[in-house]
């Protein structure tokens, strides 16, 4: 049975058209802000520490919106070696 192979947010946002960003990213965006007022409301509850709270929220953008993929890609170990390297 073969799977479905699904481009990385890198190569989906890379190639679409300008037009096509605001669909792209509507649905996810109002995904972040319920789950940031949930969180929001149980730090105002005290089922969070505002710490935690920050915590969770960072998390959820981070794989709502690719973080691995755009931004730890560009400090990855292969990157920083190839940037040392480039210096010798």
């Amino acid at each position: 049975m073969a799977g479905t192979v699904t481009a990385s947010l890198v190569q989906q946002f890379a190639s679409m058209k300008p037009t096509e960003f605001g669909p792209a990213i509507e649905p996810k965006w109002q995904l972040a802000e319920r789950l940031v007022k949930e969180v929001r409301t149980a730090v105002e509850k005290q089922h969070l520490t505002p710490l935690d709270g920050a915590r969770v929220i960072s998390s959820i953008a981070a794989t709502l919106f690719g973080y691995d993929e755009f931004i730890l890609r560009e400090i990855s170990p292969e990157s920083l070696l190839a940037t040392a390297s480039a210096r010798r």
